[in-house]
């Protein structure tokens, strides 16, 4: 009952089961039985994507999957949805949201997937003892979209909710580690910069990240004195704050933070952490499925989650990936599981090359979802059958039916019909969050094991 059992990237297998029904039965045993350092397994029509903590667990269980020998169960049995397609919806036509009754394809009911009460109380924020302010942007900047981002949802894929966190996981990991802070703290992603904050109290704080600057304004009294009567009027005082760096900052300052001279998302941490709403275990924000807290408004007051760190600034501050200007960014990325889409019965690899021999340029309608892509020379699909939907995972490069690559991101669809050709590998999935629309961005196939190039097609 298993047909095939495929790598997707470096940490995960894709098993393909012969036939619809059998699908339940491989999610009961896999969630009897999992794999050593399995961490979720996600279904799709026929298929079930399972991840995995490390890359020698995946190959371990590469082996183990081929052997599986699966009952079939009777309809009805524990099984997870395949939730959206590249569309955000489910392949029934059904809009896919953490908050609604999840369907299967064939339109059978399926358990729901709802929000207790508790959780959408508390995806406002409270009005407490603050530690940092937001207010209006500076008169000449354009304000971007900020959000409150910890590490993720984990474990929730097989009920239709995607992991969502930050574009850029490895920014907002160095923007704690700086700090002091666990990975898991709560900080706050800033789209397109120009946030201004408000501090009450003294705090240590790192922006991570994209290239942005960082002015904190004082305001100082200056005793004067009119006919006799001292007149109480006070001065501006400004310092710039180093990026990538943990820096003081003291209360009643302002830190503007000002628009990206290179990259996208910068991380605003704060040691002790953002005090936020958890849903489904994490603080993040998915604006896809609508969970976890709304996106910060002027206004809105954060208190800290613990104690300030007293391990601030041993972490390395070697910057994270940024697109370099007016230069070609390379993503890598590892072949399947759907190369036979896109080859021919003299090149099977007809589709990787023609991805790898052409520049791509990112386009506007990028965002935290997805990397979309356009270029001058689309990939033709070979194969006229459709693609029952299958799982995705962050970076796949998905092919859209006008041939055109798009990279899945953090709030990627949980399925879609569109065949994967490949995915783009764990180090490079913060360039490519970080890339703006006009750059141009080409592909290099890597051996999963050393990161190595694969020979040319």
């Amino acid at each position: 009952m298993i047909h095939s059992v495929r790598e997707m990237g470096q940490r995960a297998l894709l098993i393909e089961v012969t036939a619809e029904k059998d699908r339940p039965s491989l999610l009961a045993h896999l969630a009897e039985h999992p794999f050593t350092g399995q961490l979720d397994a996600i279904p799709g029509v026929k298929t079930v994507l399972v991840d995995f903590r490390r890359r020698r667990d995946a190959q371990a269980a590469l082996k183990q999957a081929k052997r599986l020998k699966l009952r079939r169960r009777r309809s009805g049995a524990a099984d997870g949805p395949a939730r959206r397609d590249a569309a955000g919806k489910d392949p029934a036509g059904t809009y896919a949201t953490a908050e609604n009754t999840a369907r299967e394809q064939t339109g059978d009911a399926r358990p729901e997937v709802t929000i207790p009460q508790s959780y959408a109380e508390g995806l406002r924020l409270e009005e407490r003892e603050a530690v940092l302010e937001v207010l209006p942007a500076a008169a000449c900047q354009e304000p971007g979209q900020t959000l409150v981002q910890d590490m993720g949802r984990y474990g929730f894929g097989g009920l239709g909710v995607g992991r969502a966190g930050p574009a850029d996981f490895s920014a907002a990991r160095q923007a704690n580690r700086l700090i002091g802070n666990d990975d898991s703290a709560a900080v706050l992603e800033i789209c397109g910069g120009g946030l201004s904050v408000r501090l009450c109290q003294t705090s240590i704080l790192a922006v991570t990240g994209a290239e942005v600057s960082l002015e904190i304004i004082t305001q100082e009294p200056v005793p004067t004195s009119r006919g006799g009567t001292e007149v109480a009027q006070t001065t501006e005082r400004s310092r710039t704050a180093p990026g990538r760096a943990p820096f003081w900052v003291f209360p009643g300052e302002v830190l503007h933070l000002g628009p990206p001279q290179r990259g996208v998302y910068s991380y605003l941490g704060i040691s002790g952490g953002l005090e936020a709403p958890v849903v489904l275990g994490s603080a993040s924000t998915d604006t896809v499925a609508g969970l976890g807290p709304a996106p910060v408004q002027v206004g809105d007051r954060f208190a800290l989650a613990g104690a300030a760190s007293r391990f601030v600034g041993i972490a390395s501050v070697a910057p994270t990936p940024l697109p370099l200007p007016q230069e070609t960014t390379v993503l890598r990325y590892v072949p399947g599981p759907r190369v036979e889409y896109f080859g021919t019965r003299r090149a099977g690899a007809a589709g990787l090359s023609r991805l790898e021999g052409q520049p791509w340029e990112v386009m506007t309608g990028s965002s935290r979802a997805s990397l979309v892509l356009d270029g001058d020379d689309p990939l033709t699909r070979t194969q006229p059958d459709a693609l029952p939907a299958e799982p995705l995972m962050r970076g796949a490069i998905s092919i859209a039916e006008s041939g055109q690559p798009i990279v899945a991101l953090a709030e990627h669809p949980v399925t879609s019909s569109d065949p994967v050709l490949g995915v783009v590998v764990r180090e490079d999935l913060s360039l490519a969050a970080q890339l703006s629309p006009g750059a141009e961005v080409r592909f290099q196939a890597v051996d999963p094991e050393t990161l190595g190039a694969l020979s040319s097609r």
